[in-house]
């Protein structure tokens, strides 16, 4: 979030030929060096990984998320949003963050969006911050996640949040000015 130019180190690494030609492959096709893709690498491990294994996060691939979410009807969806805010999400955002304010989540929250590979438009104007997220998992997931951003904006004092929600997507607007 923070754009600003921060200051760097140098270091050298011994890495294995076969991953060093892997990275290099990569940042061919993302275009961009070796040094900003490990950069990257690193950030997303100590921004997420590493805290999220601290947390009990596991992963789940989407063709096996998918069936599971379609067995429940929407109110269980909402249910499971409710359960997940009172078996301690806060307490998980705190093992992954350190600190619980808008900006800390917001950034975590990027950072779940990109490792987890979601498609996502974030949009700041005059004081309200948009997401916009391509989740593909039906309509069902949408209204967890709804409800699961609702309680998380309600929680740290927020008001005025809106949300819109589709078969793929989530919106959700948040007024800053408070």
């Amino acid at each position: 979030m923070n754009k600003r130019k921060r200051p760097t180190e140098s270091l050298t690494l011994r890495i294995d030929k076969e991953m060093l030609d892997d990275l290099r492959i990569e940042s061919d096709q993302k275009m961009v060096s070796i040094n900003t893709l490990a950069n990257q690498i690193i950030k997303s491990y100590i921004k997420w990984y590493s805290p999220a294994q601290r947390a009990g996060i596991m992963f789940v691939p989407k063709c096996l998320l998918i069936p599971i979410i379609d067995n429940f009807a929407e109110y269980q969806m909402e249910r499971l949003a409710d359960q997940f805010r009172k078996s301690g999400y806060e307490e998980t955002l705190l093992m992954m963050s350190k600190e619980n304010s808008l900006p800390v989540i917001l950034d975590l929250f990027d950072s779940w969006l990109n490792v987890s590979n979601l498609q996502f438009d974030r949009e700041s104007s005059e004081g309200s911050l948009t997401y916009i997220i391509n989740h593909g998992l039906g309509k069902k997931w949408s209204l967890f996640l709804e409800k699961v951003f609702w309680y998380i904006v309600k929680d740290l004092g927020i008001t005025g949040a809106r949300f819109d929600i589709t078969d793929g997507t989530v919106t959700m607007k948040i007024n800053l000015k408070q």
